[in-house]
């Protein structure tokens, strides 16, 4: 499903993969066929750059992400990203397959009886779950739609441009996650996953058939409740909290030989397992009945399989103990996950082992970066020539209308290659939709965010 014959035709220049995220920037660049990992750099966020999911200060942001660039030294000048978790709502519906200029205008009459806001305020997009060529004239088709506010395209938009980069993508994190999971996914088509993406700002949850989505939801719930938690325990500042939480391994419940360890060392047994588990304990509690919650209600709309493996990503992910307490809790057999599996890795450049520590915050920009070696789909322009840096800023660009593709495009294709950034068009994806009533709208909705 994930891959589509275009790939065998149309090359596309090669983009670098960007994830700007609530608590640092992600670089990772690949390139050739077979892809291989080139250059990997990240750069703590400052904060207020972003805020509920929006580009709060473009030039700022540009500015950090020349610095990253730097960093990487990386000439290249097309660049793939995708928009916060909290700055667009994803949910799958059903329409009868038409010809695609009907069938573009019934997805977005009913994605807008879901949008919590003005339909010319936002950016839609949408992808089919099946190709359009196994689907007959009439016959219901389920397609992800999504549905972004046009200034948060903009502000990201703005913000590459400044950085002197070409937007050629602009897709959503919870899909672009997968794609280094491509492989292992499709090896079995018949199993059910559900990939768990604990980022700074949010949580995203994504269920699957072998390769297929099925499902998608957002909680707010994030590992910044973790930091939190901890601050507030034992009576830290926000930076000093996260410094416990990574130095401390964001333990759950210690074992009698770890306790024999932290003897000898105070600093160490203040933050001892215990301490760590005891006081995460509310936000372990609230987040696995949030994902219990919603594996139940995907069981019953969907009358889908509860899912039997499970994939951890994200820099949430490396509490320690976090695995095998949700393989208990929810009864899904979670494993680690390694993302460099999908690319080549030259171990005289890259330390395997410093990879492997890193691999799950990682997934979303090495996504990305896959997608910019991608062939170019037929209906897709040209990338217009990178503009010289600190060049002029982006004008929110209009609404445009919905662009359904063909099997050769979306429709033949991985769900997380859903949305496209081109100059002067904008692009972020799909909206809200019916079918199935899915909820997929994110629990303590951000209303000004948007946010699946």
């Amino acid at each position: 499903m994930f891959k589509s014959l275009s790939q065998l035709f149309r090359p596309r220049v090669e983009a670098l993969g960007l994830e700007i995220g609530a608590s640092a920037l992600k670089h990772a660049e690949v390139s050739g066929n077979p892809p291989a990992l080139k250059a990997l750099a990240s750069r703590p966020t400052p904060p207020g750059l972003l805020m509920e999911g929006m580009v709060a200060e473009p030039a700022a942001l540009a500015q950090e992400i020349k610095e990253l660039l730097l960093e990487a030294r990386t000439r290249k000048r097309y660049v793939v990203t995708a928009l916060s978790n909290l700055a667009v709502i994803l949910r799958p519906i059903q329409v009868p397959k038409m010809p695609l200029k009907e069938m573009e205008e019934a997805v977005r009459w009913e994605a807008e009886r879901y949008i919590p806001f003005p339909i010319d305020e936002v950016v839609l997009d949408f992808a089919p779950l099946t190709p359009l060529s196994e689907v007959q004239e009439g016959e219901q088709v389920q397609v992800m739609v999504a549905a972004a506010r046009q200034e948060a395209v903009a502000g990201v938009l703005e913000a590459l441009r400044g950085a002197g980069l070409v937007p050629v993508v602009l897709d959503v994190k919870p899909f672009a996650g997968l794609y280094p999971l491509e492989a292992r996914l499709a090896e079995e088509p018949d199993r059910v996953f559900l990939v768990l993406d604990i980022g700074a700002e949010s949580t995203s949850l994504v269920l699957l058939r072998g390769d297929k989505p099925l499902a998608v939801r957002v909680l707010t719930l994030s590992g910044k409740d973790f930091t939190e938690a901890i601050a507030r325990s034992f009576n830290l500042d926000l930076l000093a909290a996260e410094e416990v939480k990574r130095t401390y391994g964001m333990a759950t419940l210690p074992t009698e030989d770890e306790e024999l360890l932290l003897d000898f060392d105070a600093e160490r047994e203040r933050y001892s397992p215990g301490r760590i588990y005891d006081a995460i304990r509310p936000v372990l509690v609230e987040l696995t009945q949030e994902l219990r919650r919603s594996l139940e209600f995907f069981r019953i709309q969907l009358e889908e399989a509860s899912p039997e493996m499970g994939y951890l990503l994200g820099g949430g992910s490396k509490l320690r103990g976090l695995a095998s307490l949700l393989t208990d809790t929810l009864g899904v057999n979670f494993e680690p996950v390694n993302p460099w599996e999908a690319v080549a890795v030259d171990p005289k450049r890259f330390e395997s082992e410093q990879l492997q520590e890193i691999g799950p915050e990682f997934a979303v920009a090495l996504g990305l970066a896959l997608r910019g070696v991608e062939p170019r789909d037929e209906a897709e322009p040209a990338p217009q020539k990178p503009p010289a840096p600190g060049g002029a800023g982006l004008v929110a660009p209009p609404r445009p209308p919905l662009r359904p593709r063909g099997p050769r495009g979306l429709g033949a294709r991985p769900l997380h290659r859903l949305h496209r950034a081109f100059p002067g068009q904008g692009g972020a994806g799909p909206a809200p939709g019916g079918g199935g009533g899915l909820e997929a709208l994110h629990r303590r909705a951000r209303p000004p965010a948007g946010g699946a």
